[in-house]
């Protein structure tokens, strides 16, 4: 009668050969979550606030970037129990309202162009009447990402600050 023990050679050189198999399929699964966070992200679109508000029932169902310039009249608020701010941002004399969640950018202020992300609400923003120059058209921009745009060009005069025009 044959012994059917298996040998531990035989399991040992198994195992040898699952190993680097298995490490390249988990490396081959890291690289496609890698690129698919990378490009997913990359597949936010990108505009301006004049864009922004002319594609508006386009980029309802979806997050896009939009960037622009908040205008003076910005209000601090809760909605939901959370604590927003209002503001108006507007490129050239285009205007959308905007409820941003979370901190804002460290630089941000009125006259400083800004990079948010969100989506289209169609709805007022709260405590609308507290806006200076609000957009009132009915929707707002819900965002929770913000970044100040800048450039190397470090100055204090506010004469430079971009402004839009009010109407």
């Amino acid at each position: 009668m044959e012994e059917l023990t298996p040998r531990q050679d035989r399991i040992h050189k198994k195992n040898s050969k699952l190993l680097p198999k298995l490490a390249g399929v988990l490396l081959l699964i890291a690289v496609a979550i890698v690129l698919f966070k990378t490009l997913g992200n990359a597949s936010l679109f990108f505009y301006p606030v004049d864009e922004a508000v002319e594609k508006r029932v386009e980029l309802q169902d979806r997050r896009f970037r939009v960037i622009g310039v908040p205008q003076p009249g910005i209000v601090e608020t809760v909605l939901g129990g959370v604590q927003v701010i209002v503001f108006t941002l507007c490129e050239g004399d285009v205007f959308a309202d905007v409820v941003h969640e979370g901190d804002p950018a460290e630089l941000f202020n009125p006259g400083v162009p800004v990079v948010l992300q969100g989506v289209w609400i169609e709805n007022d923003p709260p405590d609308l009447e507290k806006l200076l120059n609000p957009a009132k058209d009915g929707w707002h921009i819900k965002t929770d990402s913000m970044v100040v745009k800048h450039d190397n060009d470090y100055r204090s005069d506010r004469a430079e600050l971009e402004s839009c025009d009010s109407g």
